[in-house]
Formats: C-alpha cells, sequence, structure tokens
C-alpha cells in the first residue's frame, strides 16, 4: 500500500484504541501509532523513511523481516524501553502489515522462520486502494465528528 493508506489506516486504529487503552499522554501515543505504521517500509529504498535509511534498504529484502510480526515485537519492546509504550508502536507496525497483506503481493507474516504470505486483493495504487483509503478517512472523520 501507499505511505497515505498506511498513515490513514494507523491513524483510524490508534483513533479506536485510544479509548480503548486510555493512555495518559494521547498526542504521544498517536505520533508513535503512525511511526510504526512508517517504519516497516525502512526495508524499501523508495519509501518516504526508507529514502533516510539507504543502507537498510540495501541491506534488507522490502516485505522480508522488516515486515513481520519478530521484528514488530522486537522494535516495540525497543521503544517500550525509551517511550514506555509497547502498544502504541505496536499497533502502528502490525496496522502496516495488516494492510500489506491485503495486497496481491502480500507479506510473510512469520518470516524468516516462514515464507508463507498471506496475500490479498489490492494492487497497490489501484482504485479500489483509493477506495480503501477513503473508507479509512471517512472512519476517521466519523470518530473525530462522534466518538471524542
Amino acid at each position: 500500500m501507499l505511505f497515505r493508506s498506511h498513515i490513514a489506516f494507523s491513524f483510524l486504529v490508534g483513533l479506536i484504541f485510544i479509548n480503548i487503552l486510555n493512555p495518559s499522554n494521547q498526542i504521544l501515543f498517536i505520533i508513535l501509532v503512525l511511526f510504526g505504521s512508517a517504519l516497516p517500509d525502512i526495508d524499501q529504498p523508495k519509501s518516504k523513511i526508507g529514502k533516510k535509511f539507504k543502507i537498510i534498504a540495501f541491506l534488507f529484502k522490502h516485505r522480508g523481516i522488516f515486515h513481520s510480526v519478530f521484528m514488530a515485537l522486537i522494535i516495540s519492546f525497543g521503544f517500550y524501553l525509551f517511550t514506555g509504550y509497547f502498544s502504541a508502536f505496536l499497533l502502528g507496525y502490525l496496522s502496516h502489515l495488516i494492510a500489506d497483506a491485503l495486497t496481491v503481493t502480500g507479506i510473510a507474516f512469520l518470516y524468516p522462520f516462514s515464507n508463507k504470505r498471506v496475500r490479498g486483493f489490492i494492487k497497490t495504487g489501484s482504485i479500489m486502494e483509493n477506495l480503501v483509503f477513503l473508507a479509512f478517512i471517512i472512519g476517521i472523520i466519523y470518530i473525530l465528528t462522534y466518538s471524542l
């Protein structure tokens, strides 16, 4: 999926879980959710974050280890050590993985222990992704209007 779709989906997820988890700092919570959703594409040299960390994109294949549940847990624990927030970053990271699993390329959630990919029906950058993005935006507007 495109960067904007990941950000919109993670923002929607963050808004849903902010009322459930009731973090002490809601702004930091949302920032960590959004950052978590961007980080998995650090292995893609053309991505917004991959352009800033070209060596990582050079060393690791796209949708490999950085698109696995194991890396999500490891990095989220690291963020917990520095911020005290585990769930916020993990929610963002997992939202990215779930969104990429909906694409025709899919992801291997258990990589490197399994190469079995979960694949969906959405082609990145397609009309279908644009419709899904629009649905995320509508969900965000709804929550911001009626739930907060």
